[in-house]
Formats: C-alpha cells, structure tokens, sequence
C-alpha cells in the first residue's frame, strides 16, 4: 500500500513538473505590409517537429515548452523565428514578404483568401491601385486590356453609359451572359435597366456596377472557369469578378491616416469624318434650306464656288460645332487606421462628368464605411455599409427622332440651324421629318437617378484554431428613378404635343450564408481544408411606369398636364436556396486534390425540376517541388493543373413558366377604353423549364522563371451549354402562341488563354514590369431546338442580329450583293452591283482573338505606364452609313464623279467586267446604301488604352505633416489604329445586352487628359 501511494505521488510530482514547464501559446499572424490576417501559416517549435496552423482568421494555438522559440514559415514570405513570451500573453506575428515569394494570396470564392500557388483553376488578380490609375467612372471599363478571357465592351460616349463584361465568351441564347459581380462575398446586382422605349429607339442607361467608387478597392480577382466559381452556385456560371474592399490595416496603427485625392480631365470627342465639299441639294442643284427650302440630301454644287444673292454661302461644320470639350471631376478623402483589435475605414468620392454633348452629365456621391472589431477572443466582427448616389441626364441614342445626332450627322454643311425657331414657334429645319439638334437639347432629356445602398455584416467565431464559423449577410438595395420628357413640336415621336415617362424600379436583394471552414494539418505532409456552406438569396423587383402622351401647357412635364395616360406595375420576386461543401486536400506541398458540391433549389424553373446538384473536382501538381528545383536558377516553379466541373444554371426570370392576363390593346387603342378595361392572355407560351448545365473542362500550366522574373500561364478550357433557356423564342402559329419560353438550345466555347508576366529589369533606382494577355476562343451554337431556325438577339428584323446553329454567336443579317457561287458580284449590263432579293449572313460579330499589354516602368519617384488593348475581328454593323450615304455625308461620298471598275462578272453575260463607271447620286442612293452589306465594318483595333506618368515627392516630405504626395497626368482611349469608319469600334448599341456589334448614332468616345494629386498624412 505505501509503495502504491509513493508510486502514485511520484507520477504526480512528475506531471505536475512536467505541467509547469509546458504552456499553451496562442497569437495570431498577419501580413506587415496590410495587417490583414493570414491563414494557413505553419507554426513549428523549434528543434521539434511538433506544430499547428494558423486558422481562417490568422489564430493559432499549441502547446509548447517554457522558453520554447516558435518558426513561422509561409508560401511567399520570409520565416521568422519568435521567441514564446513569459507573460502568457498572445503572440502577434507579423510576416513580411519575400522577394523570393513564388505567388501571393488571393480572394477566391465566399471571399476565402486562398495561397494563390496551390490553386486548381484559373484566376487573375488586378490590384485596387490600377483600378484607380485608370480613372473610368464605369468600374468595368477598368479592366481592359488588363485580364486573359475577358471581353469589355463600352456602349458608347455618353456619360454614365453601361460597359458589358463577358468572361470566356457568350454561352447563352439570351439569358445573362456577364460575369456575376461580387463585393466583399455578397452578390450585387449589375443589372442595366435599359431605356423604356428600347436601346434601338432610345440607347441605353448605365449598368450597376458604374455604381462602386474604385477607390475603396483593395483588389479585383477575376474567376474564369466554372470550377473556380461552383461554391457561387448558378449565378457564377458565366465567372465571377471578386472586388474585396480596403479595410483601414496597414493603414496607420494608433492614429488615423487621412488620403486625399484629385483630378480634372480634359475629354474631346473622337468624330468620324465627313464630307465638306458638297453643299445641300440633288442632282448638283443646290436647295437653300436657310431659306425655308426643304431638302434632305447632300448632293448639291460644290460649296466653295457657292454664291446665293451674289453672297458666297458659309461653310459651316455643323459636328464639330454640337459637340464640346467635356471636363471632369474626380474627388475622394478617406480616414483609416488599425489597433490590435480593431480597423476602421471612412471614404466619401464625388466624381462629376460633364459630356461633349449639350446637357448630358454623370454624377455619383459615394461613402464607404467599413469596421472590424474582435469583440471576444476568437470573435470577429466586420460591418460595412455603402451608400450612393448617382445621376444622369442623357439624350437619346439610337434610331429615333429624337436623337439630336440623327441630324448633326446629316445636316449639310450649308445649313445653318440657328436660330432654333421660326417666328412662329415651329422648328428651323432643313427637312421637314428632321429636328433641330439644338431644339431637342432644350425640349428633350432623359434623367436617370439612383439611390443605392448595400451593407454587409461578417461575425466570425474560432472556437479552435482550426475551425471557423462565419455568418454572413448582406443586402443590395437601390432605387432608380427614370424620367423622360418632349416638348410640344417635336417631329417623328408619338404625338406633335409632346409627351413623357416615369418610370420608378426598387430593387431589393438579400444573401445570407452560413459557412463552415476547417483548416488543419496531419503530421507535416498532409493539409485539409473543408467547407460546409447554406446560401439564401432573395430578390424583390418593382417596376411602375406610367406615360402621359400630349401635353396641354408648353414645358409643363406633369403626368396631370397630358391628355392620355397609360401606366403599368410588375411585381417580381424570386428566391434561390443552396447547400454545398468544398474539400482541398495538399500533399506536400505539391500535389492538390479539390472536390466541390454544390445542391440549388430556384422558385423560377418547373416544381420537378427546381432542385438541381452539380460540382467540380480539379487537382494541381507542382512539379519544381517533386523534382527539388525551387532554387533553380532557370525554373523555379511549375505546376501542372486540371479541372471539371458540371454546373447548373437558373439564367431566366421570373414567372416564365405562367401565361397570364395582360392589358390589352387593338391597333392604336389602348384599354382602358371609353371606360371598359379589357385583357388578353401572354402571347407567350410557357414550357415546363428544367435548368442550364454548363460543363467545363479545363487544363493549366503556370511556371515562373529567373527566381520570379519572368511568369508564364497558360490555359485551355472547353465549355458546353446545353439547355439554354430562352425567352420570347419563335414558335409555330398554329400552337395558338408564337412564341414560348422553352429550353431551346446548346453552345460551345472552346478556346486558350495566355499570361506572361516579366521584369526585364530590376535595380536599386529602377524597374521594369511587364504584363502580356491573349485570349483566343472558338464559339458556336451547336443546337436549336426542332423548327426553330434562328433566335433575334438585337437590331431590326433586317438588319439585325441572331444566333444560328452550327455558326458563331452573333450573325449579322441582312441584304447584300447578288455573288454567284464563286463569291464574285452580279453586276447589271451598265457595270454596277445589283442588290439581291433576299437576306443571308453578311458578318459575324464575334472577335477570333483579344490581347492586351502593359508596362510600368518606375524610375526613383517617377513612374511611366501604359495598357495597350487589341481585339482582332468581329465585325460591326455600322447603321448610320447606311441611312448618310443616302444623304450623301459621309467621307466616301465625296469621290462623286470619279470613276470606278467594279470586281465582277456581267450577270446577263458572264463575262468579266471592265466597263468604268461613275461614282453617282443613284449609285449611293439606290445600290450602295440599300446594301447592308455596304455597313458592315471590320471591328478589330489597337488602342492606347490607358498612358500616364507620376512623380512621387516622397524624399522631400521629411519634416511636413505628409507622409505621401504624388502628381501624375494621364491619357486614356487613344484609339492608334482601327479600320471603323465611325467613332469608335468599342461600341454597342445594345448596351450591356446580348446582340452587341450593332452601332447606329451613338455618341462618340473621347480622347482624355487627366491631372491628378493625392496626398497622405
């Protein structure tokens, strides 16, 4: 018994020993440079091979022995070895990173940074820094020319106009084809709202996404391929642009830092030419349409010999006198700053744009606030809240009337459109269905307002340091407020006495997600990451708009001042529930493993078919590792990396599986009529609807070479869409409806991607960076569904755009010359083309590849950059030269009378053509512009997107309340070569839609000149 009782307090004795030289050690490691914390951070004792990982949030705990020194060890960062403190008190590492860093963190799907090495799939990050340097209101706009597989296309030169992103090529009929756009994890809405009357009779609106100021932008993270974005559910089925939000670290700690920044730019519009020869007329004869004459046609005498009354006519530049220099304003301050526990960020921008043409403008306020807190150990808070508001007063675009442009570029260079007025109050035109370009700017306008807020809560609990649990929710919410109005006498609208419009949309979006997050290491080979998520996202839509037509009181724009009112409401409201889980597996730091689940159920598909699983598996195999050639002077790094994914996709509104009763109307008479209300039921059939699936198959290599000198990524991927849904889509008339919402079709995008990243030069004074992209990509709709010939995406019936089978998205139709089979023309006995009977395919308006470069070069405190943007192909229906080579405008026309042997073979005869020929008012008039054919206009460009220099005054401020100054001027959208006899090849009548490539009075881009400071102290 006492040997018992002796062997039992010795055992004890020892523990207790043993107890009091062991501790547990906790801290948190960050990153120096951000203090943003940093997960998956390996925490060795040192002279053991004991340790543990730091978690989501950069906490870490162990047990280790008294005096013990802890190795922490990171992927691009150097080690550092830190003694445990006696105190007990938690540790705070901050790592700095090497110069020997092979990649970096990035932000990947649900907002998990991930380390960028071990990924499976194809990213590309643009930091904040080069958002901002390129001084585009439109966000998007800001990554041309910057990002492999990524199509930007800006609408036109409106301010405030919508730019649409694409990312690896359109793979829907005429669903959403854009990248879904996320801030700081919370989907938002980058939807454009488009004009009432239609982008072909109004133009377009701004997209949404206009709305984020780039200053509160820490980085972009552009997710490609559908592995990469499966975690999103369906909505990122076409990729997904990841904006990740400054958060005040780095920034200062213990007192705040305060940034100011300004600039003011210069913007000229870029016109096409015109000809200034011939004055107003037909046939030679001049028609003096000062004088009251109505003519529409500028193929009278040549002006510089021109003499009315003995007075010579003044040749006037009628294009050149509409539009002006337009300016800009771009202003931001922000507060910002960290402690141990807690990091703030306060940020307000005011960006003011004044157009080239009269009486547009864009203006936005912004105010960003964002707060992070640990509110208890391993308890994390961050709150942020985004408030803006924008607006925008336009003029119309488009094909109709009321586009001043429709005049200004087909006004002869003889008229003189002022004064506005007769005497008697009607318009000064030169032809009776034209108006007065400056009367539309006084009578006319559209306004477009919004008011948007989006907020988002993040609590994050680490019960242990390998284990997260992360609430998440988040809103987007924003009214937009459309009004448009016409004065009395306008020509060519819906009524001589004016009218206008209200339209009022509420948009309401909320997401919640609930995710769970292991990050834990098995003995020092193995580490595991598991994700367990639920996403709930609910969308709320009102629309009410209401038209009053015929005004009573000249200039009184109140829907109680018009004679005939019509308005309508939509309700819309849709809800999407999500379930999935993601597993990544790492061996050794050089062979990944990553699986991916994903299980949506959508309100807006048929009720057996509402529920829909899907998911990836990918792996990536870093080969330097295996092989031990980290060091290698030559290749440093490698990796090997393939994916698969099968994803379902929900890409169609709400309430398309009912036919319901609309309001009805016969001819021009709308119910209700003469007191009786009156309905019809939907023209529009619905089908049961089943999901999308996209199915992608992916392959990478990345390598970097000369100890991270130079970098070289390249991907091939190869995505089938099958299923797509459609809307509005052609039936037969004997089913009674004609058309229907059905799943009508397949497509394929196949197609490479290349980046290369190189520093040719790097010394203590300067340094070289280069960036490369190229982006090449095979698409075609390879079904429609049985007896459905085509699908019309855009444009008129003729010309206009359409989707084919067995062709590349975007065929361009409409009427051509009449060829033999051997592709020659058909020229009549007189030797002039012939016009022939039917429509075909006369364009298509898919580029065949896109590329971008660009350069920084930093020399002491200046530095010298550039973007160059290049899309090769794709063809552009250029409208407005079909309607002025009728007139008789455009440069071309002023050949007139020369002569000319067209290529060809007589049709009567066979015989090839040599019979020369005048360039003729009949020829423009009746052959050539009644081609559509003669519109189509090669897209392709190399454009000088961005250009700027700067000077950081840096060295001088020792000893001044700043602790940064820096001055830079830019240029940006210099266009160096393109074959577009318009403006600018970058342009879409359809705005942000489907059915791009399609151009018709669109305002021109501009040339700018920006001058810029920013301060911080």
């Amino acid at each position: 018994m006492k040997k018992g009782l002796f062997l039992w307090l010795f055992v004890t004795i020892c523990m207790l020993q043993a107890y009091a030289q062991t501790r547990t050690i906790t801290g948190k490691v960050t990153d120096a440079k951000d203090g943003s914390p940093l997960p998956g951070v390996n925490v060795l004792i040192k002279g053991t091979s004991k340790g543990t990982i730091s978690g989501p949030d950069g906490n870490f705990k162990l047990e280790a022995p008294a005096g013990a020194s802890l190795i922490f060890s990171f992927v691009g960062y150097a080690n550092q070895t830190v003694a445990a403190d006696a105190s007990g008190n938690p540790l705070v590492v901050r790592l700095t990173g090497s110069n020997q860093s092979l990649n970096e963190l990035v932000v990947t799907a649900l907002g998990i940074k991930r380390d960028k090495r071990t990924l499976t799939y194809a990213t590309q990050e643009v930091k904040g820094a080069s958002i901002v340097e390129a001084k585009q209101n439109n966000l998007v706009n800001a990554l041309s020319g910057k990002v492999a597989g990524v199509q930007i296309t800006n609408s036109s030169g409106m301010p405030g106009s919508s730019a649409r992103i694409v990312i690896r090529g359109n793979s829907s009929l005429t669903g959403e084809n854009q990248a879904l756009v996320v801030i700081d994890g919370i989907p938002m809405d980058n939807g454009e709202a488009g004009n009432p009357d239609g982008a072909l009779s109004g133009g377009g609106t701004s997209n949404r996404a206009a709305d984020i100021d780039p200053n509160i932008i820490e980085s972009i993270n552009v997710l490609k391929g559908s592995a990469a974005t499966a975690l999103y559910g369906s909505a990122a089925a076409k990729g997904a642009i990841i904006i990740t939000t400054k958060n005040g670290m780095g920034a200062g700690a213990g007192k705040p830092t305060v940034s100011v920044s300004s600039s003011y730019s210069f913007e000229n519009p870029i016109l096409p030419k015109f000809q200034d020869k011939y004055a107003q007329g037909s046939g030679g004869k001049y028609v003096n349409g000062n004088a009251g004459q109505l003519g529409s046609a500028s193929w009278g005498p040549l002006i510089d010999t021109l003499k009315v009354g003995g007075v010579p006519v003044q040749k006037r530049d009628n294009i050149k006198d509409f539009f002006r220099t337009g300016h800009t304003t771009d202003n931001n301050v922000s507060v910002s700053g960290y402690s141990d526990k807690s990091n703030y960020l306060v940020s307000y921008s005011f960006v003011k744009t004044d157009g080239t043409m009269p009486n547009t403008d864009y203006s936005r306020h912004a105010l960003f606030a964002k707060y992070g807190i640990e509110l208890a150990k391993n308890l994390r808070l961050t709150t942020q809240f985004n408030y803006i508001h924008s607006d925008n007063d336009r003029l119309l675009e488009g094909n109709g009337l009321a586009n001043p442009l429709w005049t200004v570029y087909a006004a002869p260079i003889s008229w003189n459109p002022f004064p506005t007025t007769k005497a008697d109050g009607s318009q000064q035109v030169y032809r009776a269905a034209r108006n007065n370009p400056y009367w539309l700017v006084d009578n006319t306008g559209l306004t477009d307002k919004v008011n948007r807020i989006i907020p988002v809560i993040n609590l994050s609990y680490s019960p242990l340091s390998w284990l997260t649990i992360t609430e998440r929710f988040g809103a987007d919410m924003y009214v937009n407020n459309t009004d448009y109005h016409e004065n009395m006498g306008i020509i060519g609208s819906k009524s001589v006495d004016g009218r206008l419009y209200k339209r009022d949309i509420q948009y309401q979006q909320f997401n919640h997600d609930l995710i769970i997050q292991a990050h834990k290491n098995f003995g020092t080979d193995w580490t595991t990451d598991l994700i367990l998520g639920n996403n709930i996202l609910s969308n709320y839509n009102n629309n009410n708009y209401v038209e009053g037509v015929g005004l009573s009181v000249p200039g009184l724009y109140t829907v109680a001042n018009t004679s005939n009112v019509t308005s309508n409401y939509y309700l819309y409201k849709s809800r999407k529930v999500g379930f999935y889980a993601q597993a990544n597996v790492e061996w050794r730091k050089m062979l990944t493993l990553a699986v991916t689940g994903r299980y949506d159920g959508t309100s807006v598909l048929s009720k057996d078919k509402q529920f829909y699983p899907y998911g990836s598996v990918s792996g990536g195999f870093i080969f330097t590792e295996a092989l031990g050639m980290s060091n290698n002077k030559i290749l440093n790094f490698g990796k090997l990396r393939v994916s698969y994914s099968a994803v379902g996709n929900d890409n169609v509104g709400p309430y398309s599986l009912t036919t319901p009763y609309i309001k009805a109307s016969v001819g021009n008479i709308n119910f209700p009529f003469q007191g009786q209300n009156g309905y019809l039921q939907s023209t529009t059939y619905a089908y049961p609807l089943k999901n999308e699936s996209v199915k992608e198959f992916e392959v990478g290599l990345e390598t970097k070479f000369f100890q991270n000198r130079a970098g070289l990524e390249v991907s091939y991927f190869d995505r089938k869409s099958a299923d797509l849904l459609t809307t509005s889509t052609p039936i037969s008339g004997a089913t009674g409806y004609p058309a229907a919402s059905m799943n009508s079709g397949d497509m394929r995008n196949k197609g490479v991607e290349v980046v290369l990243n190189i520093t040719p030069i790097k010394t203590k004074n300067l340094t070289w960076d280069i960036g490369v992209n190229y982006t090449k990509i095979d698409n075609k709709v390879t079904r429609l569904a049985p007896g459905l010939n085509s699908i019309f995406l855009a444009g008129f019936t003729t010309p206009g755009i359409y989707a084919f089978a067995d062709q590349a998205y975007g065929v361009i139709m409409g009427t051509h010359f009449k060829r033999n089979d051997a592709g020659q023309m058909l020229l009549s006995d007189d030797g002039y083309p012939q016009v022939a009977d039917d429509i075909a395919p006369i364009g298509h308006v898919t580029p065949k590849w896109l590329g971008g470069l660009t350069s920084t070069l930093t020399w002491k405190a200046f530095t010298f950059s550039f973007v160059l943007d290049h899309k090769h192909g794709g063809d552009i229906l250029n409208l407005d030269n079909h309607y002025l080579l009728f007139y008789g405008t455009p440069k071309v026309t002023e050949n007139r009378g020369s002569n000319v042997v067209f290529p060809g073979v007589i049709e009567s005869t066979g015989k090839q053509n040599t019979l020369s020929v005048p360039y003729t008012q009949a020829y423009y008039t009746n052959i050539y512009s009644a081609a559509d054919e003669s519109s189509i206009e090669d897209g392709s460009f190399l454009k000088l997107r961005q250009v700027s220099l700067g000077y950081n005054f840096g060295h001088m401020l020792k000893g001044t309340p700043f602790k940064s100054l820096a001055v830079n001027v830019t240029g940006t959208n210099f266009i160096l070569h393109k074959n577009y006899t318009g403006s600018d090849p970058e342009v879409s009548l359809n705005g942000s839609g489907n059915g791009q490539g399609f151009a018709n009075f669109m305002v021109p881009s501009n040339h700018t000149v920006i001058i810029g400071l920013k301060a911080t102290f």
